[in-house]
């Protein structure tokens, strides 16, 4: 984010992201929101009926980007964590996204093995949106402006300078 800090317009291209932590996907979400006090979502755990919230970060390695446009790109393979991002930012109202409806893991899960050859991989906690109250399991993100995922970039970019006000001569 360093180097993007002085930057007018920002694309953040999850096409192939295939997941990662909801730390780490609160961590990014945290570079676009103004302090720590933004409540981004909740993981409710069924095993133990316990509830886990995810709020914005309050200190950051590289400065927050902030009053100006962000848009994502997302793919039908963007999975987990980078549909968490994603969500976040478009139910936040924080970014525009773009591309394909992605493949749609919210729920964290667990592998259960069922004998020496087969597991089962089983939801055992639910991802609940702050804004929406709910998530984007079995539905993927819905992009705002829906594009095959190898012309995301292209729109972002013409969408971004469309967004960035004209310099002075």
């Amino acid at each position: 984010m360093q180097l993007v800090a002085h930057s007018s317009a920002l694309v953040l291209d999850l096409r192939a992201c295939l997941g990662g932590s909801p730390e780490g996907a609160a961590m990014w979400c945290s570079y676009f929101f103004p302090d720590d006090q933004v409540h981004l979502n909740d993981i409710h755990d069924r095993r133990t009926d316990t509830t886990r919230q995810f709020w914005t970060t309050a200190h950051l390695p590289a400065p927050r980007y902030l009053d100006r446009p962000v848009h994502v790109l997302t793919s039908g393979t963007t999975f987990s964590a980078g549909e968490d991002i994603a969500y976040t930012l478009q139910a936040n109202g924080r970014a525009l996204v773009l591309g394909e409806t992605t493949r749609g893991g919210a729920h964290p899960t667990t592998r259960y093995t069922v004998t020496d050859h087969i597991q089962v991989t089983v939801p055992t906690a639910r991802a609940v949106n702050t804004v929406t109250g709910t998530n984007w399991e079995g539905v993927g993100v819905v992009p705002d402006v829906p594009v095959p995922a190898d012309q995301a970039l292209e729109e972002a970019l013409r969408t971004a300078s469309r967004q960035i006000p004209s310099q002075p001569g």
